[in-house]
């Protein structure tokens, strides 16, 4: 009788044994499938955001080497004269519609020497590219079908695409080894010293400080008028009313 309650105790300490195995088993399993799960979401938020930051550094970068371009023409004429009161301007319109507001564009053959011949508009490996009517999201070029009322921003048939600068670790190169490349930029400027302010100039126009005008207003003061239309921060150049024979061509781009 002894012999046979020492066997069966035996056996219900291995069955505990093997439980208390497999509840530590489990545990460890879950806290690794768990470890594993956070680092994949870490590693996945820190590419993104390092993509972001290199991203911004690139667009730094040729925002700097754009600026600089146009600081150095101040540099080489000390004295000013009508020829060189503005920038010098390449890459705009020998014919066709003219762009008043284009001073310049990256193109192959630039003076500079860094553009290449690829254009931005063309699909690139990664399946991107940068549409006309993208280019003149700003509206700063005049719009192929001017009458439409739809808000399509494609621009006029003489205005080209600019060509993308390839950028390597050493700079812009315009036919770089295709392994060296790093990013590429794109860019067009523009001279917005001559547009309107909207806050100011457009339509309804009011020809009387205490009413009237097109269309009849209330009389209030005009300044009083003027200040409903807040700040060009909050423009809409898209929902702007005219009419026909007003509407505006060119405006200050929001933001």
């Amino acid at each position: 009788m002894k012999i046979l309650l020492s066997r069966f105790r035996k056996s219900d300490s291995k069955g505990a044994a093997l439980i208390i195995v497999l509840a530590f088993v489990v545990l460890l399993t879950g806290l690794v499938l768990a470890y594993f799960s956070r680092t994949t979401t870490d590693r996945q938020l820190a590419k993104s955001s390092f993509d972001d930051t290199a991203s911004d550094l690139l667009a730094r970068s040729a925002l700097d080497i754009t600026v600089i371009d146009l600081k150095q023409e101040i540099v080489n004429n000390p004295t000013v004269s009508a020829a060189n009161i503005q920038p010098t301007p390449y890459g705009t319109p020998a014919s066709g519609a003219p762009i008043p507001n284009l001073i310049r564009r990256s193109f192959s053959g630039d003076p500079t020497g860094r553009t290449s011949s690829l254009s931005s508009t063309a699909v690139s490996a990664n399946g991107l590219s940068v549409s006309l009517a993208r280019w003149n999201s700003h509206y700063l070029v005049p719009r192929l079908n001017p009458s439409s009322t739809a808000t399509d921003s494609t621009p006029v048939l003489s205005f080209t695409a600019p060509d993308w600068v390839l950028l390597t670790g050493q700079g812009p190169a315009s036919a770089p080894p295709p392994s060296s490349v790093i990013g590429r930029y794109a860019f067009a400027v523009y001279d917005e010293g001559g547009l309107l302010d909207m806050t100011l100039a457009g339509y309804p126009a009011w020809t009387q400080s205490g009413g009237g005008g097109n269309p009849n207003v209330t009389p209030t003061p005009w300044f009083t008028n003027v200040g409903r239309k807040g700040i060009i921060a909050f423009a809409d150049l898209t929902a702007v009313p005219a009419a026909p024979s007003t509407r505006c061509t060119r405006a200050r781009p929001v933001g």
